[in-house]
């Protein structure tokens, strides 16, 4: 629907087309049109003053057009905000106990599938050195065929590698890529990193992803925990109790945290609309020409007659 930004300038072009129109009625001549003030345009002429009401009639309904800015509202939205997300998986013996990596695939499943299909996904597993399971990637059907081929020391026997699993999972990422995430679980300290959590730090301050870190069980190293999670801009959590519960709970709070829904963000903008200016130049214009040819034959006929 067009609409008019300042429709009350039509009202004072209106009343100057009025008085135009009245002038040139009731100050008509047979000889010449007598308007007032028609000394400003210079010496009379005989063939252009005539038709001067008419153009500065055509003159005021243009700039009257203009004025009144017709437009038309539309609505425009941004990109789809997309998340490039790597789930790191310590698969250390120690995840056999009480069925935590069983659990964990079972949340890391529905966590998957709960994410927007535009999202890239990764996994890498962990125990003594990190391994890259699953590339970023928007292919949910192969995320879904390897959780279930996840299991304890899978990679290698014994210790963990926690901080070379970030390390690697910080190169997973595309520099061009935004809204860079890594979900980190695991259930022990690191034994066997060659990196300390300050290089991690370090090379997060140029990737800049959010780091999620989940320890399980109350002998986690909490504090190495806090700094990778705050230092990036994320939270840590912690389970101590019932682990089944406790994960699906952060598993749901990282969701509502970054969501994964379309984010559109819509502003609108002001599109000009010239078409009815165009029409009031185009019907004024053809009303004018047919003026002059109507007068000039009756003109002609008139002195055809007299002779």
């Amino acid at each position: 629907m067009v609409e008019f930004k300042y429709l009350s300038f039509a009202v004072f072009g209106l009343i100057t087309a009025l008085c135009v129109v009245l002038c040139s009625i009731i100050f008509k001549s047979s000889k010449q049109a007598e308007f007032p003030h028609i000394h400003l345009f210079g010496k009379p002429i005989r063939y252009i003053a005539r038709y001067i009401p008419f153009a500065v009639l055509l003159l005021v309904a243009l700039l009257t057009a203009a004025a009144v800015h017709p437009y038309r509202t539309e609505k425009l939205f941004s990109q789809k905000k997309i998340y490039n997300i790597v789930v790191c998986l310590d698969v250390s013996n120690s995840m056999k106990e009480k069925d935590k990596l069983e659990v964990a695939k079972e949340l890391l499943r529905d966590f998957v599938l709960k994410r927007n299909d535009e999202d890239r996904i990764g996994i890498l597993v962990f125990d003594n050195v990190p391994f890259r399971l699953v590339p970023l990637t928007t292919d949910r059907g192969k995320i879904l065929r390897l959780v279930p081929r996840i299991r304890p020391a899978m990679v290698d026997m014994g210790g963990t590698s926690m901080y070379d699993a970030i390390i690697d999972a910080l190169d997973m990422f595309n520099p061009a890529l935004n809204n860079k995430i890594i979900i980190l679980l695991s259930d022990g300290g690191d034994i066997n990193s060659r990196h300390t959590v300050d290089d991690v730090i370090a090379k997060n301050s140029s990737v800049g992803a959010k780091i999620y870190t989940v320890g399980i069980s109350s002998g986690i190293h909490s504090f190495a925990l806090e700094r990778l999670a705050y230092s990036s801009g994320a939270r840590p959590f912690f389970i101590k109790n019932e682990y089944s519960r406790e994960l699906k709970e952060i598993f749901e709070e990282i969701n509502r945290l970054e969501p994964s829904f379309v984010q559109e963000y819509s502003y609108s903008i002001e599109k000009p609309e010239d078409f009815y200016l165009k029409l009031t130049a185009f019907l004024l214009s053809i009303g004018l020409l047919i003026k002059i040819i109507w007068t000039e034959k009756r003109k002609k006929e008139g002195s055809v007659e007299s002779s």
